[in-house]
């Protein structure tokens, strides 16, 4: 297994505001209202329409793209890392995305950062085809981690706690997993805390047995990761797979092509599957989970899937699982934004988004012209309302003149994520 030994902190990124598409619009619909109509017929508390791409699409349906208070999704992500402490920045995406990062630069600059643009391929999305571009423009040592993510996390401005972390040194890969538990500690007692709504498929043991603890789990959205050391492939598995509790099988999938690593993986798998279950039905009886593991068995069967040095951590911040996959998701910030200008005016975002004036500043002088310019935004409220429609929604969020509607179901879910996300803004402005 190869060790690590790399610079103590991260200072290039790659932010990916690009998807793969799906054939036809036809399939990729009915496969968002397929999941959605399951995950309401089992009781899901987390329903998610999806917001997917298609090859014959008139207007690219890319979800970084859609306006959250009028303002792009990539461009609070673009905030949230010209806020770090990264020095190198590669933005892959659509010519779409290179423009309107061209009017971001224009209007708030970069910060004293180096940002690069490398164009998606059409005919490879992977996310290694991603990774692959990206690492092309950046160029980073064998012994420096980089960090990896999607574009779609908008208010995940807290990134020091990545960067600056200490295992960055001696790991080429940390998962940063999204604990329930963590998030929401009295989500058990009051269930309205939970503001950031998710399913979550695995559960993860800490700490010994006399003071182990159970996690809800969810699938990271950051990728700490050393190129030169980790298997691209596996990443693109593991993320390809992560939803609906697809895990297992491919990191099974990966382990079968190395069956000499597979070898050092039995004894440690075989305790797991021998005292796991015990384990967890000691502390959660009734628990019904896809998949499960403890998180030192987990850090050291995944280090010899890998063959070189991996950790995972637990997550606190909602911010980093509340990423823009689903209708829902979309309007859940849709929700907090308004709910925000509505009760303490039209600068509100920059109480709930350290980045929120230069957010504001973008909105007033780049979207007359974007709109313009990008058909998406030549009438997204009626964009909007139809997607809403072909996705079986049930409903539509603009009215006959174009203008959200903060449904009253929803208000009391953004007060409550207003309250958080202006506690932590302020904390992170000090």
């Amino acid at each position: 297994m190869s060790k690590a030994n790399n610079k103590p902190c991260i200072q290039k990124c790659i932010v990916s505001f690009s998807h793969d598409r799906f054939a036809t619009r036809k399939q990729a619909d009915e496969l968002s209202v397929a999941k959605a109509r399951k995950e309401i017929a089992q009781g899901k508390k987390g329903i998610s329409h999806l917001i997917l791409r298609a090859h014959d699409d008139e207007i690219d349906r890319l979800k970084f793209l859609f306006p959250i208070y009028g303002i792009p999704i990539m461009c609070y992500a673009l905030g949230n890392l010209l806020l770090s402490s990264l020095k190198e920045i590669v933005v892959v995406g659509s010519d779409e995305v290179r423009r309107v990062l061209d009017e971001f630069l224009g209007i708030v600059g970069d910060n004293g950062k180096q940002i690069h643009f490398a164009p998606e391929d059409p005919e490879n999305l992977s996310m290694t085809n991603t990774m692959a571009l990206g690492r092309g423009k950046l160029s980073p040592s064998a012994d420096e981690m980089i960090l990896f993510q999607p574009g779609d996390l908008p208010f995940m401005y807290d990134l020091e706690k990545v960067l600056q972390d200490k295992d960055c040194v001696n790991h080429n890969l940390i998962l940063w997993l999204n604990s329930r538990e963590k998030m929401f500690p009295r989500y058990r007692e009051d269930p309205d805390s939970e503001f950031v709504r998710r399913n979550y498929h695995y559960r993860a043991l800490d700490g010994e047995n006399g003071s182990m603890h159970v996690h809800e789990v969810k699938e990271p959205n950051v990728y700490p990761i050393n190129l030169a050391a980790v298997d691209t492939d596996i990443i693109e598995s593991l993320h390809a797979s992560r939803k609906d509790g697809k895990i297992l099988r491919a990191g099974l999938a990966k382990a079968l092509k190395q069956p000499g690593r597979l070898m050092k993986l039995l004894p440690t798998l075989a305790s797991h599957f021998m005292f796991f279950d015990a384990k967890l039905k000691r502390l959660r009886p009734d628990d019904d989970c896809q998949f499960g593991m403890q998180l030192s068995h987990f850090n050291k069967v995944t280090s010899h899937l890998l063959d070189t040095s991996f950790i995972s951590k637990i997550n606190d911040d909602p911010a980093f699982v509340s990423d823009v996959d689903a209708l829902e998701d979309w309007e859940d910030f849709e929700s907090l934004t308004h709910y925000a200008m509505e009760k303490y005016g039209e600068g509100a975002l920059t109480s709930i988004h350290p980045f929120g004036s230069q957010l504001l500043e973008f909105r007033e002088k780049a979207m007359p012209r974007l709109k313009n310019q990008l058909p998406l935004y030549a009438d997204f409220p009626t964009y909007m309302n139809g997607l809403y429609r072909s996705l079986e929604m049930g409903y539509e969020p603009y009215d006959a003149q174009g203008a959200y509607t903060l449904l009253a179901r929803k208000r009391g879910n953004a007060e409550r994520s207003y309250n958080w996300y202006a506690n932590k803004t302020e904390k992170v402005k000090a």
